[in-house]
């Protein structure tokens, strides 16, 4: 999730001394990337995920209008999520100067090289004045139904099939990271290196940031993602180009989801939002497939499952 100092822009995030390096990766570059050619000047990147990956960016909300909200309540009539245009959003992103798309680009890199399942602290030597560390991250890998289900405990009951036919196929799972090292220990070691970067390996918590899961029906797919949402502001999510977007809210036994149909590259996209207490703690449910053979009321009986 973003935090809530992603308010500012992102020059700005990079400028100032007193936001922590390790924050600025998992609460910003993880979810968006840059894109000259958008009117908006960014899209997302990967994940939501989650935060995560997820095709959504969450920001803070101080002074927003109310106006083109989709909003979701529980049973006492509090709203748990919003989905709002990021056009209303009070967090302008900038067109990051080369020398920062030259540091993002090369961390991008190093993060795609890490195997699965690991993190590390990372330093790169050039374009990076400030001698910031990040942390990077790759999540688990699973093509094993059972392994997945005994890697997730009971925080999630993966069913092995869904209706329609969509069997299980492969999943990811990410956790935060803990972030015990010291920046003097990478710049040591990057002093004793003719190398462009340093990594120092790092553990992970017990705290799930992502949850990625695709089961296939011959060459159709259905993804279902969920993340926790307790940190989200306001509980609201910013999405670009809304108003491209068809949506319908609905109520299946008593919880009420979100619908929306897309037009992309593979037709249509349609998608299926809510949030539901794991554990006590709200996680956001989506449901995604570009399925022609998929009808809203076949989603539907997706997210009954999982209820």
């Amino acid at each position: 999730m973003l935090r809530k100092n992603a308010d500012r822009s992102l020059k700005e995030l990079f400028e100032d001394e007193r936001i922590p390096e390790v924050d600025l990766v998992k609460s910003v570059m993880d979810r968006i990337y840059l894109d000259k050619n958008r009117k908006e000047g960014f899209f997302m990147k990967y994940k939501v995920s989650i935060a995560i990956g997820l095709g959504i960016v969450l920001m803070g909300t101080t002074g927003l209008a109310a106006m083109n909200a989709y909003q979701l309540y529980n049973e006492e009539g509090k709203v748990i999520y919003q989905e709002k245009d990021i056009a209303e959003s009070q967090a302008p992103i900038k067109n990051p100067d080369e020398e920062m798309q030259a540091f993002m680009g090369k961390m991008a890199e190093i993060e795609d090289s890490l195997p699965a399942g690991t993190a590390a602290a990372l330093y790169i030597k050039d374009h990076n004045p400030k001698k910031r560390v990040v942390t990077l991250s790759k999540p688990f890998v699973f093509q094993d139904h059972a392994a997945l289900q005994q890697k997730l405990g009971t925080l999630v009951k993966v069913q092995p099939e869904l209706p329609g036919g969509y069997k299980f196929s492969t999943a990811s799972v990410d956790y935060l990271v803990n972030r015990d090292y010291k920046k003097d220990e990478l710049y040591a070691l990057a002093n004793m290196t003719d190398e462009e970067y340093v990594l120092k390996p790092l553990s992970f918590t017990d705290t799930i940031s992502s949850i990625e899961i695709t089961y296939k029906n011959g060459n159709d797919a259905l993804i279902l993602k969920v993340t926790p949402f307790e940190d989200a502001v306001d509980n609201t999510v910013y999405q670009a180009d809304l108003d491209q977007t068809k949506k319908e809210k609905i109520i299946f036994k008593q919880t009420e989801a979100l619908f929306s149909e897309h037009p992309n590259q593979d037709g249509t996209e349609k998608e299926l939002r809510w949030v539901q207490k794991v554990n006590r703690t709200p996680f956001l449910f989506i449901v995604q497939t570009s399925a022609k053979n998929l009808s809203k009321d076949s989603i539907i009986k997706v997210m009954e499952s999982f209820l």
